[in-house]
């Protein structure tokens, strides 16, 4: 206990500081029952978004996208807050966790060169994570071909990934395979990062990790045959190998589930189970297991604060809060009923 004490006093007083900026339950009360946009941001502008809102005009063309950049930088902050109260083990795995937004702004690269949008368009476009990765996102733009841009990419981690998405990307002329790639790609280089952690630190990450993979696999299946039309052997392709889906069987029981009813029949856990019996389409499982991944974070919460299950909570819950403002403000924007958004 007290070689943790020495890990985390720090860190672990950091990031409960930082917790205490996160909404509150009453402040997504009061969000949700803002009667239009201008209300809900004059809120906003009362919480700790008061200065990521500073200047932004809702009334401009690219609002949308400007707000999105806007919260994208206050996230890549909160992780650099988080590394930087961390010692050197904690801090990397931090850094590893920060790669599923560098996925993401690789993403936006291969949807602007797909596009053959300009370079000074699509610079629009990116999130502003220089402060998480080495990556020129700008110079990555100039490419003009997704074949160059994993050219450029070689010597990179992230050329692999792109070298084996990119044949059934030439034959189908889709992004599909080679944002897959990445995915998987990053979701398996968070497994792995799990070995620079001590003992007790690895197992509690691990079970983390294992929930939000477990999660992932369930909703891309899901979407994979009821949105794709994917056949099973497809689906079994982009499954992750990890948490309760490590067995090939456990895998391919999930893939090639015909219906929701079936797949939940022959999930590998109880918990899952019983979470999405009565789940009668895709949606419904999606919510619940949106509840669940909530539910797991809150329980590592109420941990004790010496242990890298706090700041990986934290940054989860304030990636979810981001995504949660996205999508109010989005809906209104659209008149989307509030009770919708709930």
């Amino acid at each position: 206990m007290i070689f943790k004490l020495w890990r985390y006093a720090y860190a672990g007083a950091k990031v409960m500081a930082l917790k205490s900026y996160l909404l509150t339950a009453a402040d997504y009360h009061y969000l949700l029952r803002a009667r239009n946009l201008e209300d809900l941001l004059g809120y906003l502008r009362t919480t700790a978004y008061g200065p990521v809102l500073a200047g932004w005009d809702w009334r401009r063309a690219d609002a949308e996208a400007e707000l999105s950049r806007r919260l994208y930088r206050d996230l890549a902050q909160a992780f650099l807050k988080v590394r930087r109260g961390l010692k050197t083990r904690e801090a990397r795995f931090i850094e590893v966790l920060a790669q599923r937004l560098v996925a993401e702004n690789l993403k936006v690269v291969l949807r602007a060169l797909y596009q053959g949008a300009s370079p000074a368009q699509a610079a629009g476009w990116l999130l502003p994570l220089e402060s998480l990765s080495p990556l020129d996102f700008q110079e990555m733009l100039r490419q003009e071909s997704i074949p160059r841009l994993a050219a450029a990419l070689a010597d990179t981690p992230w050329g692999p990934p792109l070298e084996r998405g990119l044949p059934r990307f030439s034959r189908e002329e889709s992004l599909f395979p080679l944002e897959m790639s990445l995915d998987l790609w990053v979701y398996g280089r968070l497994w792995q990062g799990l070995a620079t952690l001590g003992a007790s630190d690895r197992a509690l990450a691990g079970r983390i990790l294992g929930a939000m993979a477990d999660i992932t696999n369930i909703i891309w299946t899901g979407r994979f045959r009821d949105i794709y039309r994917f056949p099973g052997e497809e689906i079994y392709q982009y499954l992750i190998e990890a948490g309760s889906f490590r067995s090939p069987q456990a895998r391919r029981d999930l893939a090639f589930a015909p219906d929701v009813a079936a797949m939940v029949a022959h999930l590998p856990r109880d918990t899952y189970v019983k979470l999405l019996q009565g789940a009668g389409d895709r949606a419904a499982v999606e919510e619940r297991l949106r509840q669940y991944w909530l539910q797991v974070l809150e329980k590592v919460l109420v941990q004790p604060p010496f242990q890298i299950g706090l700041p990986v909570t934290y940054l989860f819950l304030k990636e979810l809060e981001l995504d949660n403002l996205i999508t109010l403000i989005t809906g209104m924007y659209l008149k989307v009923p509030s009770e919708r958004l709930a």
